[in-house]
């Protein structure tokens, strides 16, 4: 005698247990997706984070040298960081204490600046770059700063081919940021 649905309830049996493995396997797909994009979003925010402090650093270098304008040629450096595989000494005074020279002073903001870099510093906001790298060029009043650091995927070539990452060896795997300024005369 068929049901009040006009089907036999015997031959619906079954077709609960389809639905549910249906359900859960739908389930699973949309968790491993959700979690993947989780992932992602953890990942692209640490470089933001990464990026956003090397962005700070860079600016801070720049106008360490904006006030000490005289040295200005001091500042050049390349290869500064734990990528470069070697450390600044530490300067003959602390010219945050003492009072220095235009050169001494430019010394001592380079190390200071190689110390935020690596995160060494206890006053610095972030806990520094991986594996940093940087490298300030100067060429009479114009000024270029790069940071790189490690990172998820390999940076673009610049426009001028110059690529700080190049005395580390190999620029796999790293970001970089370059800040280009005037630094007029005082």
């Amino acid at each position: 005698m068929p049901g009040p649905t006009g089907l036999n309830p015997g031959a619906v049996r079954g077709a609960g247990l389809i639905e549910v493995a249906i359900s859960l396997l739908l389930i699973s797909v949309g968790s491993l997706g959700l979690a993947g994009l989780q992932l992602s979003a953890k990942r692209m925010g640490y470089e933001a984070v990464q990026r956003s402090a090397a962005a700070t650093m860079a600016v801070d270098l720049l106008e360490r040298m904006r006030a000490n304008r005289g040295a200005l040629a001091s500042y050049r450096i390349v290869g500064l960081g734990t990528a470069a595989g070697g450390r600044l000494p530490d300067p003959l005074s602390a010219c945050d204490l003492n009072a220095c020279s235009p050169t001494e002073r430019a010394f001592f903001d380079l190390w200071e600046w190689e110390r935020a870099l690596n995160g060494e510093l206890t006053s610095a906001v972030t806990g520094g770059l991986v594996d940093p790298l940087a490298c300030v060029l100067v060429e009479g009043r114009q000024v270029l700063v790069e940071v790189s650091w490690r990172g998820p995927a390999h940076a673009d070539e610049t426009a001028d081919g110059h690529r700080c990452g190049e005395e580390a060896g190999s620029p796999d795997g790293r970001q970089r940021l370059r800040m280009t300024t005037w630094v007029a005369e005082g």
